[in-house]
């Protein structure tokens, strides 16, 4: 099945969260409920929550037990004469012109001690659900960003966003809203099934007999009912899917002036969504229909034997009045426990998808205890490295992989797609560890380093330039958090973005929307590389740094990039030659392995990998030079 379009950006807020809760419809069961036990090292953090509530969710089911005696007190002592017979009846006899009004009047105290129980019942499992859910969420992702990129190779981004939103979003209903309206049910139907023995064992039989009749209907069509709603949802996701393709691809659709189809399938995909629709609403009114027959059915037996009784005084008016009272607080919690079972049931599931990622162990971890890195010269040695990675460990990324650069050298990476430069970067900065060879740095085997210190001393400059919603501002200083705004200007300014960042409408204060989306892609290269030079650390990693750049920018960026690299180790990836005309070495890396090593000059000589490569890109009458 193809999955909608996940937008999360400010702008569409009502539309995100209507995509999670279409998810939450077509999230799939847990086996039983005891997944759910797992949310309880959450919920045992708040006693005093847990405690009020279950106080009130006592108190709650008490007092809706406790109307059915108002019923009958109302019934047996206010009507007509009232009857003697009953002590209770007696002692408020005294004053018959205001007998009725006191009863109306406790009756009145009742509902309003039990609205108020109810009210506190809610405001406490709704605050407990609401804090339990926020850690929920804080520790989810606490641990996504603990996880290593093996994890992410794996388990697909999109699904893993879907486990912190929909499923959170799907347990935090739960908490708030199912299981404290299970219990309460549980509460209420038990209690009210002992009180109606206590008043007839015979109809309280009777009321029990009507329980299977009206289960057994919905065991019968609940499957026909949640495939019809799978199938709905189902085809809304395709048509969400078709409807997020087709917008953002719109100049695409209406260059091949493609509108009429595209309309055509998204009108097909709601079409089909509404047909399963309309044969669950069918299914579901016959189901309704069904269970009201049985349910009042039983209520006219049971009031026809009450009646029977009160006539032979086997029962008072009262006795029946509060029996009935108690019987349609038993079926109706007992009808409605089915739905809260099966919502239960996908919170349980939605609870093992969240555990999952919260008992994934992180792949690179720390050692026992870390050797610590004051003082950093910047000497970086690959030692007979061989890697391969998680998913496709058949395939070597790096064979035998040996090299060394001087803290202060600049050296650059050479190759074909898929030679294995981006991998150097990936394990320099060690988010996967190798099978066999040793990284160094200062002649330290960096798996003796905490990761988090190995990579303060590391700044990074994607291919890709990932920028964050916000101001040009906060993106540079993402390179140094808490950085003086002199310091923001200086490094955007030797990465010559000053220029056009004060050329916005507010400047380094001007929102640049999801992911810098309003910049064009050399201009959020340009702030990336602000925020790499802003971060100062010993060594610098370009990966195709300048790649997004117009000659000009090139240019200028590189003039910066030459001053960052003084005192500074820096490993360059570059597929434009031109960039790493001036670096102090290059290597030539193909099907991972090293198959060249030297400068320009003499790379070009040897009339290899490199000098094909170059004459591609240059003139081929070039003399090429230092």
């Amino acid at each position: 099945m193809s999955r909608p379009t996940t937008d999360t950006s400010r702008s569409s807020g009502v539309a995100y969260a209507a995509v999670i809760d279409q998810e939450k419809a077509g999230r799939s069961k847990g086996r039983s409920l005891r997944s759910l036990i797992k949310l309880w090292p959450f919920i045992r953090r708040y006693p005093f929550q847990l405690t009020a509530f279950l106080v009130f969710l006592i108190l709650s089911a008490l007092g809706s037990l406790a109307m059915s005696w108002i019923v009958k007190l109302i019934i047996d002592c206010g009507f007509i004469d009232g009857d003697t017979s009953i002590s209770l009846c007696a002692s408020i006899a005294n004053d018959p012109s205001n007998a009725l009004n006191q009863y109306f009047i406790l009756a009145a105290g009742f509902a309003v001690l039990f609205a108020l129980a109810g009210a506190l019942r809610f405001y406490f499992i709704t605050r407990l659900g609401q804090r339990v859910i926020a850690d929920i969420r804080k520790a989810v992702f606490n641990q996504l960003t603990l996880l290593s990129p093996a994890y992410f190779e794996r388990v697909r981004t999109g699904e893993v966003l879907s486990r912190l939103t929909t499923d959170t979003t799907l347990v935090e209903t739960v908490i708030t809203g199912s299981i404290s309206f299970a219990l309460r049910s549980i509460a209420t139907v038990v209690g009210a099934i002992v009180l109606m023995f206590f008043i007839s064992w015979k109809l309280a039989f009777m009321v029990l007999a009507i329980a299977p009749a009206m289960i057994l209907p919905l065991v019968l069509t609940g499957k026909k009912i949640k495939r019809h709603s799978r199938d709905s949802q189902d085809r809304l996701a395709d048509a969400s899917a078709r409807a997020g393709e087709a917008i953002a691809g719109i100049q695409t659709v209406q260059a091949y002036t493609q509108e009429s189809s595209e309309r055509g399938q998204f009108g097909a995909d709601i079409e089909a969504s509404y047909d399963s629709q309309r044969k669950r609403i069918i299914v579901q009114s016959a189901l309704t229909a069904l269970m009201f027959t049985i349910a009042l059915t039983g209520i006219i037996g049971i009031l026809n034997y009450g009646a029977w009784s009160v006539i032979n005084n086997k029962m008072t008016g009262g006795d029946i009045g509060q029996f009935v009272v108690l019987a349609f607080l038993a079926i109706g919690g007992a009808s409605s426990l089915t739905e809260t079972f099966t919502n239960l049931l996908r919170a349980a599931g939605a609870a093992d998808r969240l555990v999952e990622i919260l008992d994934e162990e992180p792949v690179i971890k720390s050692p026992t205890i870390p050797l610590d890195l004051e003082t950093v010269k910047g000497e970086i040695a690959f030692q007979s490295v061989h890697f391969s990675y998680p998913t496709r460990k058949t395939k070597s990324a790096l064979s035998d992989v040996s090299f060394a650069v001087k803290p202060g050298e600049t050296v650059a990476l050479v190759g074909p797609s898929g030679a294995g430069k981006s991998t150097v970067f990936q394990l320099l900065l060690r988010f996967y560890d190798l099978q066999k060879g040793v990284i160094s740095l200062d002649s330290i085997d960096i798996g003796a380093f905490d990761p988090k210190t190995l990579r303060s001393h590391i700044a990074v400059v994607q291919q890709s330039a990932p920028l964050f919603s916000g101001t040009p501002a906060e993106n540079i200083a993402y390179g140094k958090l808490g950085a003086r705004q002199t310091d923001i200007v200086k490094a955007a300014k030797a990465a010559y973005a000053h220029e056009f960042i004060m050329a916005l409408p507010k400047g380094y204060d001007t929102d640049l929307g999801e992911q810098g989306s309003t910049l064009s892609g050399g201009q959020r290269q340009r702030l990336a590389i602000a925020r790499a030079i802003l971060r100062n650390a010993p060594i610098l990693l370009l990966d195709e740094a300048t790649s997004a750049l117009d000659s000009e920018s090139e240019q200028a960026v590189q003039k910066a990039f030459e001053q960052a690299s003084k005192n500074r180790t820096t490993l360059v990836i570059a597929h434009r030659l031109s960039t790493v005309l001036k670096a102090d070495r290059i290597i030539v890396l193909e099907d991972g392995q090293i198959v060249e090593t030297g400068t320009h000059s003499e790379l070009v000589v040897k009339n290899g990998l490199y000098a094909r490569l170059a004459k591609i890109q240059f003139d081929q009458n070039l003399e090429f030079s230092d």
